[in-house]
């Protein structure tokens, strides 16, 4: 049926809000795309060796993350901020593709793919 981080929130969306299914599916569909959306961001701003655009988009992937109910990824993205923000390059590509390939399933299609 669902992958395994999408039944996670689900069910944690469930759990937290009281809501409906059909609710939590709206809920999980925005959050979705906002991660999909920051890991695109996270991506251009690490092209770009701009550290502090990278710590602004990690910061708001951990909130996002920890809204859906997946602690422990946004506490890599909260590690990833961190190593960003003190230009910790090298720990910040690592963490960036870690948390990247954890994240897959929210990446947001190219354009005409």
């Amino acid at each position: 049926m669902e992958n395994s981080l999408e039944r996670r929130v689900l069910d944690h969306l469930c759990r937290v809000y009281g809501l409906g299914l059909e609710e939590v599916r709206e809920l999980y569909a925005i959050g979705r795309d906002t991660v999909g959306g920051t890991l695109g961001s996270l991506e251009e701003a690490q092209a770009r060796e701009d550290w502090a655009g990278m710590a602004d988009a990690a910061h708001m992937l951990k909130g996002t993350l920890f809204n859906m109910g997946l602690q422990e990824l946004g506490e890599a993205a909260r590690n990833l901020e961190m190593a960003a923000k003190e230009a910790r390059t090298a720990e910040a590509r690592r963490l960036h593709a870690e948390l990247g390939l954890q994240l897959k399933e929210f990446r947001v299609p190219a354009a005409g793919a």
